[in-house]
């Protein structure tokens, strides 16, 4: 990958951030000229932002099983972060292993001083110890880019539509048939809700399905973004392809999809589940990284 290669990559990830914060402008909006207050709208939004903001990594661990280990139970994984955030000036993570065996890692948390980088067990078993080191310098590179703030704040608000959506949708379900007069009472302010403001809620999960194109679109642009900044790093982008490759063989299917399943930011090093359409897709394709790694290879050799 090229700096010119770079260079295009960040005009599309702020064409994209543009896009969204265009959007937002417009569901917002159209809460006010729904005729929502704008002392109702300000702290719902601000509320998103924060919950997501705050409660993500806490979320993501629970969603993963994932346990913090300190350097006396995984001294080979703490070795191999102390170099790489020696290297990249950052402050070093707080790490956990998950049990999940499908070979992944995540990084999670809201800026270089709060993150957490989750490694499956799956991946440090399947991975030798330098392809290892390379994988966790594509996390790392999440953490010098701030992709998980970033990707927090650009899809806080959409998190919320969507949990909006999927309470009005789980309401008509239960209520879809006889349901206990407890359960109706309790739903009683959901009833309201609709009532008052169906037109909006529909509208909102339509524009948090909208919003999901240029979500992942950013996504995948971040995705590359690391995996050029990690193979500068290494000086190996052979390591990390030769990685992915590997990951990418494996056939199994995670049992967590934090960004689909459990609605959290992260940067994971590979998707949870690949899917059939690209640009519906969280990552890019594996051949593609692996091809572009290839290509960085060749220029690192020449010089």
């Amino acid at each position: 990958m090229t700096g010119r290669t770079m260079h295009d990559l960040v005009l599309r990830m702020i064409a994209v951030m543009a896009l969204l914060a265009l959007m937002y402008a417009g569901v917002v909006g159209a809460m006010l000229l729904a005729g929502v207050a704008w002392q109702v709208v300000v702290p719902v939004v601000a509320v998103a932002v924060l919950l997501q903001w705050w409660a993500a990594e806490g979320l993501a661990r629970t969603a993963t099983g994932a346990e913090i280990v300190d350097a006396g139970e995984e001294p080979e994984l703490h070795g191999v972060l102390d170099r790489l955030c020696a290297l990249n000036d950052v402050p070093k993570p707080r790490v956990a292993v998950s049990p999940d065996p499908v070979p992944n890692a995540f990084t999670l948390g809201r800026s270089e001083r709060h993150t957490t980088i989750v490694v499956t067990r799956g991946l440090l078993e399947v991975l030798e110890p330098d392809e290892l080191g390379a994988a966790l310098a594509h996390e790392v590179a999440h953490i010098r880019h701030r992709d998980v703030a970033v990707m927090t704040l650009a899809g806080s608000l959409a998190i919320a539509m969507a949990w909006g959506a999927k309470v009005a949708r789980d309401f008509v379900r239960r209520n879809s048939g006889p349901a206990p007069i407890l359960q109706q009472i309790l739903d009683l302010p959901v009833a309201f809700m609709l009532v008052a403001f169906y037109p909006l809620i529909i509208l909102l999960g339509l524009c948090s399905l909208l919003a999901q194109m240029p979500l992942r679109a950013l996504g995948r642009y971040r995705e590359l973004a690391a995996d050029h900044d990690a193979a500068v790093q290494t000086r190996q982008p052979a390591l990390l392809a030769a990685a992915l490759l590997k990951i990418g063989d494996g056939g199994l299917v995670p049992r967590t999809d934090l960004r689909a399943a459990a609605r959290v930011p992260a940067t994971s090093l590979v998707a949870a589940k690949p899917v059939r359409w690209a640009w519906w897709s969280t990552h890019p394709a594996i051949a593609r990284r692996v091809d572009r790694l290839t290509a960085l290879s060749g220029t690192t050799a020449t010089r």
